[in-house]
């Protein structure tokens, strides 16, 4: 978990580039950007940016896909260091509530535009979610949030651009 944050921290303009390399460049970005734990990183931005290029549908798609399979990082990292969890009362008590409403909460904070999604991937692995259950409810989550960073982007920079083009006639 470390080491994926450190590279991606360190190479971040790098994977920002990978995005002009269509669909598979924005997929491989957004998985990238979202493999760091705990630091925010741009998919966000990029899925905004590269939908005033290409389809807007396709990008959120391909960008919500990366960014949910980014998110294994932490998920893998809570499930190999779910005794670290389970070795606290705090963390015995969070993993109990966790369990209980995991799929709502990894729903919602995959949905959200909030930097904490790393806590519940963590979570999900501690409390031995299912990936086939956590995987999916994530690409839902994270392809919902990605679809309106996509459609602002397709609508708001051409708008933008064709203002400032005619302002500087």
């Amino acid at each position: 978990m470390v080491g994926a944050t450190l590279l991606v921290t360190l190479y971040r303009d790098e994977i920002k580039g990978l995005a002009t390399f269509g669909y598979s460049g924005i997929f491989i970005a957004c998985l990238a950007a979202n493999a760091t734990v705990f630091l925010p990183a741009p998919s966000s931005a990029i899925v905004f940016a590269f939908a005033s290029i290409y389809s807007p549908l396709w990008v959120a798609l391909v960008g919500g896909l990366g960014a949910a399979c980014g998110e294994l990082v932490g998920y893998f990292g809570g499930l190999s260091g779910h005794r670290l969890v389970e070795s606290t009362a705090i963390g015995l008590k969070v993993q109990k509530w966790f369990s209980k409403h995991a799929v709502l909460t990894v729903f919602v904070l995959a949905f959200l535009p909030i930097p904490i999604f790393d806590l519940a991937g963590v979570l999900a692995g501690a409390s031995k979610m299912k990936l086939s259950v956590f995987l999916p409810v994530v690409s839902v989550g994270k392809v919902l949030k990605m679809v309106i960073y996509a459609l602002l982007g397709a609508n708001i920079i051409p708008g933008l651009s064709a203002y400032f083009n005619d302002a500087w006639k």
